[in-house]
């Protein structure tokens, strides 16, 4: 899949009231999405939870970058996280995302 269908297929599944899940380290955060963008915020039902202090919105630009890394990232790649992660701070969010629409 590519990564503009798996766009459209996540902010099209996501709820607005959001659902929650878990980043590759265990922390849980909650993501949603207005039908145009993401958001993630600290989740609420689940611990340990996401140090986000506020809602953060991921743009699709942001999820389409993620996404450029994300074969390398599951293929094991020595450094990638760290390498997509001074793109985006949104990365572990983003992984966790693909991780579960892909």
């Amino acid at each position: 899949m590519g990564g503009e269908a798996l766009w459209n297929r996540i902010i099209g599944v996501l709820p607005f009231s959001g659902e929650e899940m878990q980043t590759t380290t265990g922390l849980w955060f909650k993501a949603s999405s207005n039908g145009s963008r993401l958001c993630v915020d600290r989740a609420v039902e689940n611990a340990p939870f996401s140090k986000l202090t506020m809602k953060r919105s991921i743009s699709k630009k942001d999820c389409l970058l993620v996404y450029s890394y994300y074969d390398r990232w599951v293929n094991g790649e020595v450094g990638v996280r760290h390498e997509v992660s001074r793109k985006s701070r949104n990365t572990a969010y983003i992984f966790a995302l693909l991780d579960k629409y892909i």
